[in-house]
């Protein structure tokens, strides 16, 4: 059992309007079958929400929005989501008053072990679901993480409703143990019944999805209607905490009946055929994920090119930098060739160069010139070093600094970057006649 769900939860009020009262008071019960569902945690409540409600809500139903059934893809689906339930009618208002109320948070807390959870108030990807005759939905793990608002992805709670609902017609909510590896897959399947809730958490593994709706001819005016509530945490358990992601898709395997020497039917072709243009579908979108972010990144190193033109080195002592450098970046690192020009406030005796060159760099020099005369050089392996050099005599003028490294081979440090880099400058410190340096 995992540290939240030992820990102390707020206790449900004895009643909570719209919720059933029998649900309420078996809250500790559902909770012991959460924490042992298996392949993660989950439980099944039937008759979740109070008879009249759920009915009302089902009544109420919004209509299927082709405008709010766009896919993944950008193409129009067979599954409408509404996110803006406030708006649908004063039943879905009181819906959503009770969902992000105090009295129904505390009672999924107690259930789920899961303490001080937030509604996001956008709805994000919730709300009403519609999914027409032939719509599924892949195994996946959903995103982990609300970015602009900062909170951690923690638990779905799904509320069916459909009536008479059989299960020849598909569509039930499937829990995976691993769609990645098919051979060794578990799947449990819950049918999508009338007022039956289906409240899972979501990590890194919790698998699930639903198979093709197939609806006989004289029923297929009707759908597989639900209601989707994500809720969130500021904190979670360091050991669930992964990098930020989108939702992860997992294709369908081939049909278990298509093993050697079976004998593929016109119905078998027109399958495979629809399973390979959606993998396609999926790859030509990854593959656009991967451009775009890619372009992002060149757009990034152009900039940070663009900023080291008007980069400041480092300086200290009694002396400040004219007009722009070649060869700084924004970002602390330096190019292979440095210049720019220093104006001394008060005559400058020395130079000393203070940098840095990652573990990973090969062995090199650095040197250090004044106005073309070399003042300082070093064999650079890796890690900090210091290179001092005094001027021929005293500068009281402006005059140019530049610096050079030269590697025993090449080296990139940054997949993608495409800067020349050479080492992280941490200081360029001017010394003067009589002075001790400054602080």
């Amino acid at each position: 059992m995992g540290e939240e769900a030992r820990g102390s939860v707020v206790q449900p009020s004895l009643s909570i309007p719209e919720l059933s009262d029998e649900v309420v008071r078996r809250a500790g019960e559902y909770r012991d079958a959460f924490l042992q569902g298996q392949p993660f945690k989950h439980v099944v409540i039937e008759g979740f929400f109070d008879l009249p409600f759920a009915e009302g809500l089902l009544r109420e139903f919004p209509r299927f929005d082709p405008n709010l059934a766009t896919n993944e893809g950008g193409h129009a689906g067979g599954k409408a989501v509404n996110t803006r339930i406030r708006e649908i009618s004063p039943v879905y208002e009181k819906l959503y008053d009770l969902i992000a109320g105090k009295a129904f948070l505390d009672f999924v807390s107690t259930v789920s072990g899961v303490p001080d959870l937030i509604l996001d108030p956008t709805m994000y990807g919730g709300g009403t679901h519609e999914n027409l005759h032939g719509q599924e939905l892949d195994p996946h793990v959903d995103f982990n993480y609300d970015q602009s608002r900062q909170l951690h992805r923690r638990l779905n709670l799904i509320v069916y409703l459909n009536k008479d609902w059989r299960t020849e017609w598909g569509g039930a909510i499937e829990i995976h143990s691993n769609p990645r590896k098919p051979f060794e897959n578990r799947i449990i399947s819950y049918d999508p019944s009338f007022n039956r809730c289906v409240m899972f958490e979501t990590n890194e593994y919790s698998w699930h999805a639903f198979p093709a709706i197939n609806l006989p001819e004289d029923r297929r005016h009707l759908s597989r209607k639900s209601i989707s509530i994500y809720l969130y945490t500021r904190e979670r358990p360091a050991d669930e905490i992964a990098p930020e992601h989108g939702t992860f898709y997992v294709q369908r395997p081939l049909p278990k009946r298509m093993t050697a020497g079976y004998t593929l039917s016109e119905e078998d072709v027109a399958e495979l055929q629809s399973l390979l243009i959606r993998r396609d579908q999926w790859i030509e979108l990854y593959q656009g994920m991967e451009l775009k972010k890619n372009r992002e990144l060149a757009q990034l190193s152009r900039h940070i090119v663009h900023l080291g033109s008007q980069a400041r080195a480092p300086l200290t002592g009694y002396v400040s930098q004219e007009g722009p450098a070649t060869g700084l970046y924004g970002d602390g690192w330096v190019a292979s060739r440095v210049r720019l020009q220093i104006r001394p406030l008060m005559p400058v005796a020395e130079i000393v160069l203070r940098g840095y060159r990652p573990e990973s760099a090969p062995a090199g020099s650095v040197e250090v010139s004044t106005n073309g005369v070399l003042i300082g050089r070093l064999s650079v392996v890796k890690g900090k070093f210091e290179i001092a050099g005094r001027l021929r005599k005293p500068a009281e003028v402006p005059f140019w600094i530049e610096m050079t490294c030269d590697a025993e081979g090449s080296w990139v440090e940054k997949d993608g970057d495409g800067r020349d880099l050479a080492f992280i400058l941490t200081e360029l410190r001017a010394r003067h006649p009589g002075c001790k340096d400054p602080l």
